[in-house]
């Protein structure tokens, strides 16, 4: 009988607790970044990076301030996602955490859960990441990958075929390989472009 009634204790206290869990929104957003690039098997470059974060920010402040959230939480989530940080909404508040600290707010009403939760949604960054352009580097001869890619002066890791997101703008492009003279390509990427740079070392 004792085991009886614990289990039915168990079964609604899981009962209970399931849709809280369900409900909870966490994001990492570096981890978030990681897995984009990973499924399309794309680099993105810190530059790139850190203008989607910047993007994804400013887009969860807008959203948040409309659904009245009080300026501090707001700009410290918005701290959280531009450093690529981990925020976790919960019914009952939200914590943020970036490289030089945590911010815990508790909601001021019923409401703002969802409408914040909504607004961390990873659409955000992905929406972001998918306008900016991309350049493919193709290089020849490989194997072997024993060049060095740089792209606004920032190293980045070098494929036989690099597919590379990078934010709009002034670009330049540099293959560096033992021996042989740099390849260079530089030129103005818009939202949406790409470019393809086609070096023989």
């Amino acid at each position: 009988m004792m085991q009886m009634k614990a289990l039915r204790a168990m079964v609604i206290a899981i009962a209970v607790a399931t849709p809280f869990a369900a409900q909870s929104q966490e994001v990492d957003y570096d981890r978030l970044i990681a897995e984009w690039a990973k499924g399309r098997g794309e680099i993105v470059t810190p530059s790139a990076q850190k203008a989607a974060l910047k993007a994804a920010a400013e887009g969860f402040s807008t959203k948040a301030i409309s659904a009245g959230l009080n300026h501090e939480a707001a700009d410290k989530i918005a701290l959280a996602i531009t450093d690529a940080g981990y925020v976790v909404a919960k019914p009952h508040g939200v914590t943020a955490k970036w490289s030089t600290g945590e911010y815990t707010f508790a909601w001021e009403d019923s409401g703002q859960f969802e409408a914040i939760s909504k607004a961390l949604e990873p659409e955000l960054i992905y929406a972001s990441l998918d306008r900016f352009p991309s350049i493919i580097v193709v290089v020849e001869p490989v194997p072997p990958v024993d060049y060095v890619t740089e792209i606004n002066g920032e190293t980045v890791t070098s494929v036989e075929k690099g597919v590379y997101r990078v934010d709009p703008g002034d670009v330049v492009v540099r293959v560096t390989r033992p021996t042989h003279p740099d390849c260079l390509w530089k030129g103005t990427l818009e939202t949406g472009a790409k470019q393809q740079v086609d070096c023989k070392l």
